[in-house]
């Protein structure tokens, strides 16, 4: 072969894979910079979740926007620059249009696995309030860079009171998100994925996040660098002001495991 047909040769794939979640606030940021801070290897952020958010602003039925969502999909499996080892996608299954479908899709195209879980869904729905209320409130400007993922030099947000109904409502609802995903994961991969969950990753980040590059047969930098915290504590009598009327609403709802 000539030396022009060697320089026009496509080098090898790089490993595909996904970090799947239900929704949010399991961790994905720690998992994702560190994948992202490793050269060679590259993690797209919910695209899925943007074509979605797309879709509805143009007014477009779902039918389309699953479509769109297909076509991203395989337009990504063949488009990555020279010297690529690894290509992810950070994905919420929530946002899929047709959830089966598309992970059959990334099953078929040879995808790999990860699972973003946090089983406490009170916890999870607690973090994803105070976030929000650091994202809408005008007097958190200027403390941190996000509201959604607080850097190890930013300064912890305080506590705050929270509305008790909504905390409940969205416990609920993350727990119905989770079994939903691990249904249809189930389907589709069976056991053949990673699981990733959330306490055990805030525990021991660097030996999580280590076993996930090692899942994904990539090597993992000599240093893996944590760039964020926990905006909530593992306490939550700590960051919740009426914690009692907090505490007493959610055992009658006969969620007292969580707390």
């Amino acid at each position: 072969m000539s030396e022009a047909g060697e320089q026009d040769k496509p080098g090898p794939r790089p490993v595909l894979f996904a970090l799947l979640m239900p929704w949010g606030r399991v961790g994905s940021h720690l998992v994702t910079i560190a994948l992202n801070d490793t050269p060679g290897i590259s993690v797209e952020n919910e695209p899925t979740t943007a074509i979605r958010t797309r879709g509805h602003a143009e007014g477009l039925d779902p039918a389309e926007i699953g479509a769109r969502q297909m076509r991203h999909l395989h337009d990504f499996t063949v488009t990555h620059p020279p010297g690529r080892i690894g290509a992810g996608l950070k994905l919420s299954h929530r946002s899929l249009v047709d959830q089966t479908g598309y992970l059959q899709e990334l099953s078929d195209l040879e995808f790999r696995l990860v699972l973003l879980l946090r089983r406490n869904f009170l916890k999870c729905a607690v973090s994803q309030m105070r976030a929000l209320s650091r994202a809408q409130e005008a007097r958190h400007a200027g403390k941190w860079a996000s509201p959604w993922a607080v850097r190890t030099e930013e300064p912890k947000p305080g506590p705050e009171p929270l509305d008790v109904a909504e905390a409940i409502r969205l416990t609920q609802l993350f727990e119905k998100l989770h079994h939903r995903m691990m249904r249809n994961v189930n389907a589709v991969f069976g056991q053949d994925c990673k699981c990733v969950e959330y306490e055990d990753l805030a525990a021991e980040p660097d030996r999580v996040i280590r076993e996930v590059f090692g899942y994904l047969d990539l090597p993992a930098p000599e240093v893996i660098r944590i760039r964020h915290r926990k905006a909530t504590s593992d306490c939550l009598k700590d960051d919740i002001l009426n914690y009692d009327a907090f505490a007493e609403a959610v055992r009658d709802a006969g969620l007292e495991a969580f707390l």
